[in-house]
């Protein structure tokens, strides 16, 4: 996991300490703190070998699924049939009739050396000021729906529910234009930010009619974003957002989420192949 060598101590013990960042770790976190949102390209972050390697990895995937949902209907039943996620429905190891576990995946899967890469780690900490937890990691298929005339599920604007402050990347696969289910973003909305107080996340408001919330949000602060394979957003998504309401194509993706220290559950498990006492101290938390 080459990618793994940090750019300064980040924990002492189980203590947050705040590291050294490059010119785009810091830019990006200026960003997290004044928006809750992040946008930068994946090659200025963690170079040309990961990208080759997640890209390499992901396109049988893509093609595969393109191919499958060819004939999509004109409006998806619910989120299953919206988005295709390639790792969160892997089966998990069955022992003696057992239920099965978790999914495992191997340190060395190009989309965990980029959930958890201290590159990475260091910006979503340094925002949130403690260690984080990787909660969550899977790579999507948005379908397009030509046809569709309503959103649906997280294609409307919500808040996510598991924390006030969840943390999520995305990291485009494919070119992303207005047709192809962008996401979008209000700006200053998650918790201490200036339209934290519009449907608050505390009182469980997690979806919000889209005219109601845009008669309250100044339109410059309603960010959506389209960019090439390889725009990497970082963002609170305890603030709203939505996204995924593709039209003319598709849009392939990964996306991590990172919760707060005391979150003890993920979604999978990880296999370390001997190379766990090697990995940067923030990294060994963040999957611990």
């Amino acid at each position: 996991m080459s990618e793994a060598s940090g750019n300064g101590a980040a924990v002492t013990g189980d203590a947050f300490v705040p590291p050294a960042l490059n010119d785009v770790q810091r830019a990006a976190v200026d960003s997290l703190r004044a928006d809750g949102i992040a946008v930068f390209d994946f090659l200025s972050l963690f170079g040309e070998e990961l990208w080759r390697d997640a890209v390499a990895d992901v396109e049988p995937f893509m093609r595969e699924t393109a191919e499958a949902t060819r004939n999509a209907g004109d409006q998806p039943a619910g989120k299953d049939e919206l988005i295709i996620r390639r790792l969160s429905h892997r089966p998990g190891v069955r022992v003696d009739g057992k239920k099965p576990e978790k999914p495992r995946f191997s340190i060395r899967e190009p989309w965990l050396r980029i959930a958890a890469s201290p590159l990475l780690i260091d910006i979503v900490n340094s925002y949130r000021g403690e260690l984080t937890r990787l909660y969550e990691v899977d790579e999507w298929f948005t379908v397009p729906y030509p046809r569709a005339d309503a959103r649906i599920a997280s294609q409307q604007w919500h808040r996510d529910p598991e924390d006030e402050h969840v943390v999520k990347v995305f990291v485009y696969f494919t070119d992303v234009d207005e047709g192809t289910g962008p996401f979008e973003y209000v700006r200053g909305s998650s918790a201490g930010g200036r339209y934290a107080a519009l449907w608050p996340w505390a009182e469980g408001h997690r979806y919000v009619d889209a005219g109601e919330l845009e008669e309250h949000v100044a339109p410059e602060d309603r960010v959506t974003v389209t960019g090439p394979a390889g725009t990497t957003i970082v963002c609170d998504t305890g603030g709203f957002h939505r996204g995924g309401f593709a039209l003319t194509g598709p849009r392939a993706l990964l996306t991590a989420t990172l919760l707060p220290p005391d979150t003890r559950k993920r979604r999978f498990k990880v296999e370390y192949h001997g190379e766990q006492s090697s990995l940067p101290p923030q990294v060994r938390f963040v999957l611990g």
